[in-house]
């Protein structure tokens, strides 16, 4: 075998194991699920992720997604602070679950009816979202 035939048949069989190998890497089948991490306290910031949840939610209408707000990103979801009440609201009912710090609302006097309606708690927000990668297989996302 020459040389040029040598390095076409290389050539080839490298192109067979990269396609084998794309193949390979297409994503499960099932929900994507998405961790969404919120402790900022500008309204811009929280208004721009609740357009990507919204937008993830019309991409692949299979999607959960999970929002975790503490620290100071606590307000987005406090009914006396909120500029999103109605953003938050709309996609609570699309299935969005939105959750707060418990942490967070006992540094900060938060009770549970400041919240709005729907909202959730969690024992620690930064614990939350560790697990939602780690254990529940969920992508990060920090508009």
């Amino acid at each position: 075998m020459n040389r040029m035939t040598l390095l076409g048949v290389m050539a080839v069989l490298a192109l067979g194991a990269t396609q084998a190998t794309w193949a390979d890497d297409k994503p499960e089948a099932g929900p994507l699920k998405v961790v969404v991490h919120v402790n900022v306290p500008e309204p811009g910031t929280q208004g721009a992720g609740l357009k990507n949840v919204t937008n993830l939610l019309k991409e692949a209408s299979d999607t959960q997604v999970e929002v975790v707000c503490h620290g100071a990103g606590i307000g987005l979801v406090e009914k006396a602070r909120t500029d999103h009440a109605e953003a938050v609201e709309a996609l609570i009912k699309k299935g969005v679950r939105f959750v707060a710090c418990e942490n967070t609302m006992r540094q900060k006097s938060v009770r549970k009816e400041d919240l709005l309606p729907g909202v959730g708690t969690v024992p620690s927000g930064a614990v939350e979202v560790v697990r939602k990668q780690q254990k529940d297989g969920y992508a990060y996302f920090k508009p």
